[in-house]
């Protein structure tokens, strides 16, 4: 991912997509590898960083969503889930770490990165519509406060709405340059009670359940 963000190339896409395949096969195979992969995400913000979070989130929640529906292919919608945000090589570092509130200008520039790349993706040629439309969407909002496009409820594309709940998710618990990391109890609970109008119902609660076998602290959320 850190060689991607440095340089996204059509051929560095290509290389970093059979990575994840990999990663999403182990995803797949061994539920207790699996558990054990969303024990140790790291806990440091750094795009690169984040973007494998969400990656390793999100195809486990797909997992128990879809299992193995052949009309799902998870390697795919796995690039698309890490790839989400690509498009933050657009966006200045001031202002992706900028401590505090962004002015309007700057939130500007940050509400680009989801359509960049969409374009990025698209340019290369590599992934599905399906997995670009992850990347357009995960910003987007069940109840129509989200960007590029201010969609709601079913006009935005389930994968999208999967890969928001873990988005949101990884950046309520990493530590960031204008907020301290929380814990997962701590983040779930946030999501439940202020956010829950931001995703699908049913989303959000087999997304709990992801934690339910590391603790009933997580589980009584």
């Amino acid at each position: 991912m850190r060689k991607l963000f440095e340089s996204p190339t059509a051929s560095s896409i290509g290389e970093s997509k059979q990575g994840i395949f990999h990663v999403v096969d182990i995803i797949l195979s061994d539920n207790a590898v699996a558990l054990q992969m969303l024990g140790i995400l790291s806990h440091d913000y750094y795009t690169y960083t984040h973007s494998v979070n969400v990656g390793v989130l999100s195809v486990s929640l797909a997992k128990v969503l879809y299992g193995r529906d052949d009309k799902h292919t998870l390697q795919e919608l796995g690039a698309g889930f890490f790839f989400h945000d690509l498009g933050k090589v657009s966006v200045s570092n001031a202002v992706i770490n900028k401590r505090g509130r962004l002015t309007e200008k700057e939130m500007g520039e940050m509400r680009t990165h989801p359509y960049k790349g969409y374009e990025i993706l698209e340019n290369s040629g590599f992934l599905t519509k399906e997995a670009e439309l992850i990347v357009l969407q995960h910003h987007e909002r069940a109840d129509g406060n989200g960007y590029p496009r201010g969609l709601k409820g079913d006009e935005i594309h389930e994968y999208g709405r999967i890969c928001s709940v873990a988005d949101v998710y990884d950046a309520l618990t990493s530590k960031r340059s204008y907020h301290s990391s929380r814990s997962s109890y701590e983040a779930l609970k946030l999501m439940r009670e202020e956010l829950l109008g931001h995703f699908e119902k049913d989303i959000f609660e087999r997304f709990v359940l992801l934690f339910g076998k590391k603790g009933s602290e997580r589980s009584a959320v």
